[in-house]
């Protein structure tokens, strides 16, 4: 079927990724010496910060919003996006369902064995975006798991020299076989941007968090909830990227989780910074992951780096972050693209370093709302694969997301 045959490739496609990451890379899992610069012979980093003042980005760039009220029915939960985006959403299942040849197939059960096993009513909510769709479950059960597989992406949690936290985050994915050689930009990168939307959940008839997503997609990779937390996710390549994926597809079970449906229950269910940790720290994930988490208190930042069933978890937080060593500045903020931090990034995928510049150079001083925008709109961060930037304060409740764009010749392909 389509549905078993894509899945082939998109586990294909993120294990090739992670399995030339780790031949390129060798390095541990957990602690370790913490890196903060590649340098050049004579001591200079080499890495570059190219961030021009940027903010804010144009009107027709900020992306619409729709209420999604829990309270209402699952089934029915999604209909006025789903149906705002329909044609848009049903093109890029298109893309992202084509068959490209016969390849092993992992899915061996009924769709229904693995949504009945999501949180809550949310099995419903895609049984739900189907319908409207009218498309095969299947496939939108896929398009909803894509991101546990393979993406790309950078998230920042900061802290100005009062303590308020600032969350920020660039979302990339598309990094698929189909390109538009005329313009160079990958096809499914561009169909994403198009069903892009900012959700407010509301419980009892109040505003209980929000989220930027993607028409048919449920779980959470970037969220906020007022006085609480912010949440942001990072695809996460290990030794063990597919070995608990193909495990679980087999043989689904409740003991294992989703990584952004489980984001998103520790956003429904908690309230506090500390409460949320402790809940992702004691979850087994299907695949490995970053978790990037701000709060509303000073130092209330961190990275998360999770391994498939609880094989590594390891939190790094702002008291000992970046910058490191700098006798001028005290660590202020953690950054995150795809890389565990005790290694230093790959040659063929530094975002990290040309990231870290930008902040160091803006420093806890320059702390603010369109600085860490800025950070975000420079290249590489922004690539080719970028579809959207968020700004999140949890503390005011500001919460904002625009598409995003990298079409000028400097633009790296991810």
């Amino acid at each position: 079927s389509q549905t078993k045959m894509m899945l082939s490739l998109l586990l294909f496609i993120g294990v090739a990724f992670a399995r030339f990451h780790n031949n390129v890379l060798e390095g541990t899992n957990g602690g370790g010496t913490h890196h903060h610069a590649k340098l050049n012979a004579d001591g200079t980093p080499f890495p570059q910060c190219h961030m021009t003042p940027a903010y804010p980005p144009p009107e027709s760039r900020k992306l619409m919003e729709f209420v999604i009220d829990l309270d209402s029915d699952a089934k029915t939960r999604w209909s006025e996006p789903t149906t705002h985006f329909k044609s848009g959403i049903n093109k890029m299942l298109k893309l992202v369902t084509g068959s490209l040849g016969d390849v092993d197939k992992y899915i061996d059960k009924n769709i229904d064995e693995y949504l009945n096993l999501f949180p809550k009513d949310w099995g419903d909510e895609v049984r739900g975006i189907a319908t409207t769709l009218s498309a095969d479950i299947g496939d939108v059960f896929l398009y909803n798991i894509a991101y546990e597989i393979f993406g790309l992406c950078t998230s920042i949690v900061a802290q100005d020299e009062t303590g308020h936290i600032y969350h920020g985050r660039n979302l990339d994915f598309g990094l698929w076989p189909a390109v538009n050689w005329t313009t160079v930009q990958w096809d499914l990168t561009y169909d994403l941007r198009d069903i892009l939307f900012n959700v407010n959940f509301t419980k009892n008839g109040e505003l209980l968090y929000r989220s930027t997503v993607f028409g048919g997609y449920i779980g959470l990779l970037t969220g906020m909830r007022q006085g609480a937390m912010s949440i942001s996710v990072d695809s996460r390549f290990d030794s063990n990227h597919d070995k608990y994926l193909i495990e679980y597809l087999r043989e689904p079970t409740s003991a294992m989780q989703w990584l952004s449906l489980t984001t998103r229950q520790a956003m429904e269910d908690y309230t506090s910074y500390t409460d949320a940790i402790n809940y992702l720290k004691k979850q087994a994930f299907i695949g490995p992951c970053y978790i990037i988490i701000g709060g509303v208190q000073k130092n209330e930042g961190s990275i998360l780096s999770i391994g498939p069933n609880m094989t590594l978890f390891d939190q790094f937080t702002i008291p000992e972050a970046y910058p490191q060593n700098n006798t001028v500045q005290a660590p202020f903020y953690v950054l995150e693209t795809n890389y565990d931090h005790w290694e230093p990034p790959p040659p063929f995928d530094d975002r990290r370093y040309p990231g870290e510049m930008c902040m160091d150079e803006i420093g806890s001083k320059g702390m603010q709302w369109y600085t860490i925008y800025n950070v975000l709109n420079g290249i590489p961060n922004r690539n080719r694969l970028t579809t959207y930037t968020t700004l999140m304060d949890t503390e005011k409740g500001d919460f904002v997301a625009y598409k995003q764009y990298c079409d000028v010749p400097e633009c790296i392909p991810w």
